[in-house]
């Protein structure tokens, strides 16, 4: 196989190698990350949810232990006990009957 039989089965080859990636690069970055702040700024994301997912967990833990013991005082007073009021409530206005005319 001669200098032009290798050119016609790799330039075609190269020409759309070169040609999908300026098409991708539309659509993705094609250039390599040289400096690093990208991992960087991956590494402060990261850090940035680890810390907003443990306050999650803990908001989490706290409410259903508030609720544990919303439970436990509805059980040492039962259902059919009557919770007191402060205040009984304020007695409804009496209006006398509307006449018709």
């Amino acid at each position: 196989m001669g200098s032009k039989g290798w050119i016609k089965r790799v330039l075609p080859f190269f020409a759309t190698f070169a040609v999908g990636i300026f098409i991708a690069s539309f659509f993705v970055s094609v250039r390599p990350n040289v400096n690093g702040h990208g991992r960087w700024r991956m590494r402060q994301e990261m850090d940035r949810l680890q810390v907003e997912n443990d306050d999650l967990r803990n908001e989490n833990l706290r409410l259903r232990n508030s609720c544990h013991r919303h439970d436990l005082d509805l059980e040492m007073t039962g259902p059919d006990v009557p919770v007191p009021l402060e205040a009984p409530p304020p007695a409804m206005p009496h209006h006398p009957p509307r006449r018709d005319r």
